[in-house]
Parts: C-alpha cells; sequence; structure tokens
C-alpha cells in the first residue's frame, strides 16, 4: 500500500492552462475517485500522478518520496480507458504476461486471479471472443496481476451497459476489502464516484483546478442497494450541480482577456447574453467589421474590478450595479439589453410564508452583486433588512451547491443556475423577479472609452438589435444555435429565455428602474 502526495501541480500545452494550482493528498489504502466534466484535465492529472506526464512546476511524492525516486523500484498498475489487452493471446496468456517478471507460482496465481474476476472458465479464450464487461474483467485481472501498491483506473468502465458497469463496480469493492490497496478513479459518472470513493476530487475546468473535496459519509462495505439510499441520492444531486455549473462554464470564454485591439465584453453567465453569442455564431460582428472579446465572469466581482483597471471595455451588470459604479467612476449607461421576468429568485429549503418568516434565516448570496441588492429590495418592501438575515457569501454556482447540500436554508439566484438548484434541492420559490421586476441588464463603459470608441460601440449597439430581432423572429433556430454554446439543453435554454424580455437597446425602462430602486440603493 502507498500513499500520494499531490501539491501545486501545473500543467501547460501550447500556452494553455491545462492544470493549475493542484493539490491534495490520497491515503494509504484509500479510494479517491477525481471527478469532472470532459475537458477538466482528469486524464493529465491521472498521467502525471503515474509519471507518464511531467508537470511544469510542483511536486508528487509517494509513500513520502520524490515519485521519480518511487518510480524506480515500484510502478502504478493501470487500467484505460480502452481494455489495452492483447488480442493475440488467450485470457492466460495475458496475464502471464503480466506476471513474467514476478516470482511467485505463475500457475497457482493466474488461477488465484482469473477466479477473483470470474474468467477461470474463459482462460484459454482469445480477448476478441470475450463480451465487453469480460474484457474489461480481463485489463482488471492483468492490473492485479502486478500486485502493486496502487492501482489507477481511467475511466476504465465508460464503454459497459449499466448493470454490467454496477457489477463491476462491486468487483472492484470486493477486491479491494481483501487486499486495501490504493486505488485512483479517474471518473465523469457521479454515481459511480460515489459508490466507490472514499473521497472525491472534484475538478473544476478552464483550465483545470481543486473545485472541491468531498469526504464520502457511507461506510464499507457498500450494498448495491446504496445507489437508492435517499442520502446517497442528496449527495448525488449537490454533486451533479457542481458537475452542471462547471461544464456551462466550460463552454464560455472565462478568464484574462487577450492582449488584442478587439473590443473587450465582460458579461454574466446569464441566459439573456444570448443574443451575443448569436450574433458571434452568426458571424454579425464579422459583417460589421467589428472584433470583438466576449469574456464570461462566474465571479462578478472579478469581472468589475476588471474594468475599473482597464483590461475589460464594456461591462455588462444589472441597473443597481450600474448606478453604483457611475457613482463611484466616470461610467455611463450605452445601452439597455433585458429585464427579468421569473429568471431570478429567492428560493428555500422550506416554504416561507409570508416572506417575514424569513428573519434569522441563513441566506447563501454573491455579497456586493445583484443577489444582494435583489434581498435587500424584497426585504425593504417586507418591513425588513439585510441584517434580520444570515448572509453567507458565496458566488453564483456554489450558492446553489450550498442549498442542495444543506449548509444553507435559503438562496438567491440567477439562471442557468435557478431552475436546476429548485429541481436537486425541491426548493420553494419564495419570491422572483417577476414578482418584483427590478433585474435589468445594461451595458456600462467609462466616457473616455465611450468617446475613443464612438463607432465600435454603435456597431455593438446594431449588432445587439439585430440579433434581438432574429430571436423575436425565428427562436428555435436561435435556441439551437445558442443552446450548445452556452452549455444548455434546447429545452432548458427556451424555458429560461421565456422569462426574459429583449430591450433593442434603448434605456428608457432601465431609466425608470433607476428611480424605482434609487433610494434602496442608498
Amino acid at each position: 500500500m502507498a500513499d500520494v502526495n499531490i501539491q501545486k501541480i501545473y500543467k501547460t500545452y501550447d500556452n494553455k492552462k491545462v492544470l493549475e494550482n493542484i493539490s491534495f493528498d490520497i491515503k494509504e489504502g484509500e479510494i479517491v475517485s477525481i471527478l469532472g466534466p470532459s475537458g477538466c484535465g482528469k486524464t493529465t492529472l491521472l498521467k502525471c500522478i503515474l509519471g507518464l506526464e511531467k508537470p511544469d512546476d510542483g511536486f508528487i511524492k509517494i509513500d513520502s518520496k520524490k515519485q521519480s525516486d518511487w518510480l524506480k523500484d515500484k510502478r502504478i498498475a493501470y487500467v484505460p480507458q480502452k481494455y489495452a489487452n492483447f488480442n493475440h493471446l488467450t485470457v492466460e496468456q495475458n496475464i502471464l504476461a503480466a506476471l513474467q517478471n514476478s516470482k511467485v507460482n505463475k500457475k497457482q496465481k493466474i488461477e488465484q486471479i482469473l477466479k477473483s474476476v470470474g474468467l477461470d472458465k474463459h482462460k484459454n479464450t482469445y480477448p476478441g471472443w470475450l463480451s465487453g464487461g469480460m474484457q474489461q474483467r480481463l485489463a482488471f485481472a492483468r492490473a492485479l496481476a502486478q500486485d502493486t501498491d496502487i492501482i489507477a483506473f481511467d475511466e476504465s468502465l465508460n464503454a459497459l451497459d449499466v448493470e454490467t458497469r454496477h457489477q463491476m463496480q462491486e468487483l472492484i469493492l470486493d477486491l479491494w476489502s481483501e487486499g486495501k490497496k490504493t486505488v485512483i478513479f479517474v471518473t465523469h459518472d457521479i454515481e459511480e464516484a460515489l459508490f466507490l470513493s472514499k473521497r472525491i476530487v472534484v475538478m473544476g475546468t478552464k483550465p483545470g483546478i481543486v473545485r472541491e473535496i468531498l469526504d464520502i459519509p457511507f461506510s464499507y462495505p457498500r450494498k448495491s442497494t446504496l445507489r437508492f439510499d435517499e442520502e446517497f441520492q442528496k449527495v448525488r444531486r449537490a454533486l451533479s450541480y457542481i458537475i452542471r455549473s462547471e461544464t456551462i462554464k466550460s463552454k464560455l470564454s472565462e478568464g484574462e482577456p487577450a492582449q488584442s485591439t478587439a473590443l473587450k465584453i465582460g458579461l454574466y453567465y446569464w441566459p439573456g447574453n444570448s443574443p451575443f453569442f448569436y450574433a458571434q455564431d452568426k458571424g454579425l460582428f464579422d459583417k460589421y467589421s467589428l472584433p470583438v472579446e466576449l469574456i464570461s465572469f462566474s465571479d462578478n466581482r472579478q469581472k468589475i474590478e476588471y474594468w475599473k483597471s482597464g483590461k475589460i471595455d464594456v461591462l455588462n451588470v444589472t441597473v443597481d450595479s450600474a448606478i453604483r459604479l457611475i457613482k463611484e467612476t466616470d461610467g455611463e449607461i450605452i445601452a439597455g439589453l433585458n429585464i427579468s421576468h421569473g429568471g431570478d429568485a429567492l428560493i428555500s429549503r422550506e416554504a416561507i410564508e409570508p416572506i417575514k418568516k424569513i428573519k434569522g434565516k441563513k441566506v447563501a448570496l454573491e455579497k456586493g452583486e445583484i443577489s444582494e441588492f435583489f434581498l435587500k429590495y424584497i426585504l425593504y418592501k417586507n418591513g425588513l433588512k439585510l441584517d434580520d438575515v444570515d448572509i453567507k457569501d458565496l458566488k453564483g454556482d456554489e450558492i446553489g451547491t450550498a442549498l442542495i447540500s444543506g449548509s444553507v436554508d435559503a438562496a438567491v439566484l440567477w439562471e442557468p443556475w435557478l431552475s436546476k438548484a429548485i429541481e436537486l434541492s425541491r426548493a420553494s420559490v419564495v419570491a422572483t423577479s417577476k414578482d418584483y421586476p427590478v433585474f435589468a441588464d445594461v451595458l456600462i463603459a467609462k466616457k473616455d472609452c465611450i468617446e475613443k470608441n464612438k463607432e465600435e460601440i454603435e456597431k455593438l449597439k446594431t449588432i445587439w438589435k439585430e440579433s434581438v430581432e432574429f430571436y423575436k423572429k425565428d427562436e428555435k433556430d436561435f435556441i439551437r444555435a445558442i443552446a450548445p454554446v452556452v452549455g444548455l439543453s434546447s429545452q432548458e435554454l427556451s424555458q429560461q429565455l421565456a422569462k426574459i424580455e429583449f430591450f433593442d437597446g434603448s434605456i428608457d425602462k432601465v431609466v425608470e428602474i433607476g428611480k424605482e430602486i434609487e433610494n434602496v440603493i442608498e
């Protein structure tokens, strides 16, 4: 058995960050899953642990030794995505090949291993004649034959049907319980990670980071019926929400703006920005010879800081933030984009009626941003203040996770996080932006930027208006084009867009809302 220590791993390919500041431990004899959406760097991280890839920075230790020193004398058994069996050898010969450097009684060892994986009656069969499940059993048997302290699986059960996959998971646990080897299991299957693991390392994307590390509260041995346990499903729902959030974020450009002369626009993760992505997909920016960089942010505070420091030219914010920022800077509203009619809401784990009963509850939101203002506005309209609730400050996609996991009583969320949080947490809706229509989106820019880019800003407004007209004219085509871009299904995007009223760029409605909320902002 062996423990693994991973510290501050960075990896870059072609000047693109793949892994950033990856740190976690795997204890001796522990099963740890690395879970995340496609493209988050799971396999790259595993290859770094196996010694097949070299990190640009950071270190890996195994049994307190440098990885390179440990690998001189030992190895990690590896079960890849594809079976990697020798098709020209029988099942028995495949195991023998894995035992070639072993000094044990090979015949006895082969019989023992084949019995353990249920292949003892197929020892003279060639892999091509085996079912997918049996071929995977053979790949696992070859890994066991190496008798290593660590076994690594890289999405190894992906090709199997559900029932065979469950059987393989149970087989892995049975064999692990006999030898208590250290197991590293890379997967994007949430249920699989939950069923097998003592801990789950949840990865985020662009670049690959450690988003969360979850201790799984179920003891071993684990019965197949655990998959239907209510607590199991509760953790599964929370993980599902995290992975969905990371998948959405992976679709959109997030992070540092490129060093270019393009007009840089900082956006929310919010379906109300879909006309920008439709314009990009349909070539409207090229049509009007307007090079732009659309940068989406899950951390709205970072987006505002980038705008203040000049990294971003045009900023997408809600009216309340626009009023505040204009007072703090020399900014100006240049366009009205949309207003939410139910795409934002205060939701709670238990029904709160009347709203005054929210007093003393723990509420997750993003402080200093629209979610805090929305709660403040709701409370103001119901004779309460922010001090009457216990606020937990989180970023957008983290808010829903907190509600689903039960660490807060209520949350203020917006799409694309809202609907899924309600579905997975079974939350009650306390109030929405349909009841309190003050969620309007605008674009703002600093006056010197407006002066310098007059022509570009006029083109931007024209493109927005044209894209909105396309949406109103052919909603189905619009949704088909944009759903995969923003990481949503067509049905999800359709439902979310139905809660949004788009403006043609004019600010008349925005001015009205500004007057309505000015007292609350102050």
